[in-house]
């Protein structure tokens, strides 16, 4: 490999450490190398110039992205060429630093220090296995699989070093096409054949796309049996078990893989899915947290994660066994929403974010689970007055949150109104979000079809002009909607109409209507609603007076 003729980039916030990464370079030959002490240097520069080899150190410093954030942004956002080497360095040998760096997929990774010759061994098998596969790289960039999976299995066809390589990457493609029964013909020889770690997982992964999980825990506890501290193998074992309703085992699982590798999002998001499945909602927050500190630089970046870290505190409020933790988490979910005003990385990535309004939700969802129904319709009306004023369309951030107390309190239509708007959003919403969404609309479910039947039955028999029965099913509605504002009106309105027809109105039924007119009076109502509530307030104030 000649080195004349490469274009070289070295990241290393070290002086003396470049200077010496720079002078080997130049010592193999290069001519052609820039140095940056900073990843955002980095990605800047590499938007302008294309790099044949990059040079990263791990850490570059506390406040600025580091390496596995640079690696992601440069291939995510295609500012290196598919034929380009990176290789990342550390001098921490630790080995969640270790397994992070290698679940990244450098294509080398060097613990400091090294020689020379090390460097420019590993530089130029990376490079050798680049320009082996530069056409399949190049097609899958382009976004042209199927051409990519014919070129590979065409270089199979032929004798090569890169067998391996080949097969590990067609497996890969053929998850991305869901066709995992192909993957697993790729892998055929390496069931029952040599324990090949790359292969083994993919084994376990190729069986959890076919739903075949026995096999899937199998494969994974062989594998773990010859190298513990597999974290792949416990994802794999955690995901099976998940499957097959071993719940315990599960959170056992995704628990393990994070203390040997705790900087994968991706693991993260599943501890969170698992975590809520299983009602470990402390493990939820805890992966909540490290999705924020895992993302807040990198391409993955967005407002949601930070709301996701305040929004599983308060999942944990919600369902504490005793009124102190209750307050713990919801303390530690205000803390954190009023860190968020201070939050250079929250503010730099969504400018157009307006904290103090999910406040506001917040404060709404607080209410709710501390029972007091009122004052979270009063916080939640504000917010969704504030979200009207301020925005076109609601920004997604703040729409999970505001479903979940449109639930608690029972105003379904509100409630599916935004679920459609996110479903036309779908891309937009993290995994994490998703699974709470999906957990509430299942809890809600049943509330959500008794209420429709008995406002749907209610309005009928008031039609009818039959008020008394049509009282009876609005009070059943509002039993499973305890505030829901349409529900409130309908009841008042079949109130009023009984006294009318009574000519009196019993003290029970003023005092129903004083109940109802709390539910509804100094609430921000949509047009409708504020029209109907209009048309009733001056009958009302007979009655109950103002």
């Amino acid at each position: 490999m000649q080195f004349s003729n490469k274009q070289v980039l070295i990241v290393e916030d070290q002086r003396p450490f470049l200077l010496l990464l720079k002078g080997l370079m130049h010592s193999m030959g290069a001519s052609d190398v820039v140095t940056k002490s900073s990843a955002e240097q980095a990605v800047s520069l590499c938007k302008k110039h294309k790099f044949d080899i990059v040079i990263c150190d791990l850490h570059l410093g506390a406040d600025n992205k580091n390496g596995y954030e640079l690696i992601e942004e440069l291939r995510t956002r295609r500012l290196i060429s598919p034929t380009s080497v990176f290789i990342l360095i550390s001098a921490d040998s630790a080995r969640p630093i270790v397994l992070g760096s290698i679940e990244r997929r450098p294509d080398d990774f060097l613990i400091k220090p090294f020689s020379q010759v090390q460097l420019k061994s590993r530089i130029v098998r990376a490079w050798q296995k680049r320009q082996f596969l530069q056409q399949a790289f190049s097609l899958v960039e382009q976004g042209e699989i199927n051409s990519a999976i014919d070129h590979i299995e065409a270089l199979l066809d032929a004798p090569s070093h890169y067998k391996g390589h080949c097969e590990q990457l067609l497996v890969e493609l053929y998850w991305r096409i869901k066709q995992p029964d192909k993957a697993l013909d790729v892998l055929r020889d390496y069931i029952d054949g040599k324990p090949v770690l790359w292969a083994q997982i993919a084994i376990g992964k190729t069986y959890l796309l076919l739903k075949e999980y026995e096999k899937a825990i199998l494969i994974a506890k062989r594998t773990l049996k010859r190298n513990r501290f597999n974290a792949d193998a416990h994802d794999i074992l955690a995901q099976a078990h998940q499957a097959t309703t071993s719940g315990d085992r599960a959170l056992d699982a995704i628990k393990e893989a994070i203390k040997l590798s705790p900087y994968s999002l991706p693991r993260h998001f599943k501890a969170c899915e698992i975590g809520r499945q299983n009602d470990d909602l402390v493990l939820a927050a805890s992966s909540s947290q490290a999705i924020w500190d895992l993302s807040k630089r990198t391409v993955h970046k967005t407002s949601l994660h930070w709301c996701g870290i305040i929004r599983s505190l308060l999942d944990v409020a919600e369902f504490a066994d005793d009124k102190r933790q209750r307050n713990k988490y919801q303390q530690e979910a205000l803390l954190t929403l009023q860190r968020g005003k201070f939050d250079e990385h929250l503010q730099k990535m969504d400018r157009d974010f307006d904290v103090d309004i999910f406040g506001t939700i917040v404060n709404a969802r607080i209410s709710a689970i501390d029972g007091k129904l009122i004052d979270a319709k009063r916080h939640l009306t504000t917010s969704q007055t504030l979200l009207d004023d301020k925005y076109t369309e609601v920004p997604t951030a703040f729409i999970p949150d505001s479903i979940n107390v449109m639930y608690k309190l029972g105003e379904f239509d509100d409630a599916l109104q935004l679920n459609a708007l996110l479903t036309s959003r779908q891309d937009e919403l993290d995994q994490n979000s998703l699974n709470m969404l999906d957990a509430q609309a299942l809890n809600a479910q049943k509330n959500l079809a008794s209420y429709q039947q008995f406002n749907r039955e209610g309005i009928q028999h008031y039609q009818q002009q039959d008020y008394e029965r049509a009282k009876a099913s609005f009070a059943l509605a509002q039993g499973f909607a305890p505030v829901n504002t349409g529900v409130a009106l309908n009841l008042l309105q079949c109130l009023l109409q009984i006294a009318i027809k009574e000519d009196k109105a019993e003290m029970k039924l003023i005092n129903e209507c004083k109940r109802l007119f709390k539910l509804i009076d100094d609430m921000s109502l949509k047009a409708p609603y504020k029209e109907k509530y209009t048309n009733l307030r001056d009958e009302l104030s007979k009655y109950i007076g103002f």
